[in-house]
């Protein structure tokens, strides 16, 4: 399955940049935006972002938006000092709103990030540990996933692929997995590529359960331009490891508009994905 991160700026037709009033303007608002993507093939949408300080309101108006037009629902969510019970208080809202034969949540997370590796992965382990005792308590039809993210110095770093897939193995939980962000990798592979492998570990993949998809030309989440991102190679040794889950593109049109038109960006990422799941199933892989 295809799914595409929009902002709950964008799903609630109160957009906080031009970038993503020119791409509702586009449309002709959310709804229209939305029924356009389940036509063109998508068929989750990721609420981008949910925050502490994020309203419920606002967070449930997003989520029946997109259960409204029969899209699933997945959520990029915080890693913050937050109790178990405050975390999952941040998405109740879209949870309650689920039907009952709806798939498994992936709620993505990034690692946290003070400064201290080794004090960043032990708040990372007792978070993701805490939140995922209560979820299995609770009965939620969640799993956490937490994500590989970009470095910003030279150096190995928790956020990268190796570091995310030992700080889940250690948090040694069933409804936690990775989140396989193919721009961040790309990104650090041509910033850093002496401490950046080309493909992320085997065992990161065989825990992947939520993928971010998008291009880099200068700045990431840019839309799947041919030259912008190695899709085939990183989506072949993706299903390799046996991932089956969600394609999940993460674009952001402040970053492009001015180059690209935030629409066309969107389209044509969909439909470069297509294509390559496509190729690839036609050639077993």
């Amino acid at each position: 399955m295809i799914g595409t991160s929009l902002p709950l700026g964008v799903l609630t037709d109160n957009p906080n940049q031009e970038a993503d009033k020119r791409l509702l303007d586009a449309y002709g608002g959310s709804r229209a935006l939305l029924r356009a993507f389940r036509e063109l093939g998508v068929g989750a949408v990721e609420l981008r972002a949910v925050r502490p300080d994020t309203p419920p309101s606002v967070t449930e108006a997003c989520a029946r938006a997109v259960l409204d037009v029969g899209l699933a629902l997945t959520v990029h969510a915080t890693l913050a000092e937050l109790s178990a019970e405050a975390f999952f208080a941040e998405v109740a809202p879209a949870l309650a709103l689920l039907p009952g034969d709806h798939p498994t949540v992936p709620l993505t997370v990034h690692s946290a990030r003070t400064g201290s590796e080794t004090l960043d992965r032990a708040a990372t382990i007792r978070l993701l540990r805490l939140w995922a005792d209560y979820a299995d308590r609770k009965g939620l039809n969640v799993v956490l996933a937490l994500e590989n993210n970009r470095v910003h110095a030279n150096g190995l770093s928790i956020v990268q692929c190796g570091g995310v897939y030992s700080t889940v193995r250690e948090v040694d939980r069933p409804n936690v997995g990775t989140c396989f962000d193919f721009g961040h990798l790309y990104s650090n592979f041509l910033t850093y590529p002496a401490c950046t492998p080309f493909l992320p570990p085997d065992g990161f993949l065989r825990m992947a359960v939520q993928t971010h998809i998008h291009g880099v030309k200068g700045i990431t989440h840019f839309p799947l331009l041919e030259d912008a991102l190695p899709l085939e190679d990183y989506l072949r040794h993706l299903r390799a490891a046996g991932y089956r889950g969600i394609y999940n593109l993460e674009l952001e049109s402040g970053r492009f508009w001015r180059e690209v038109e935030p629409r066309d960006g969107f389209e044509l990422s969909i439909h470069r994905l297509q294509t390559t799941l496509a190729e690839l199933e036609e050639k077993g892989e």
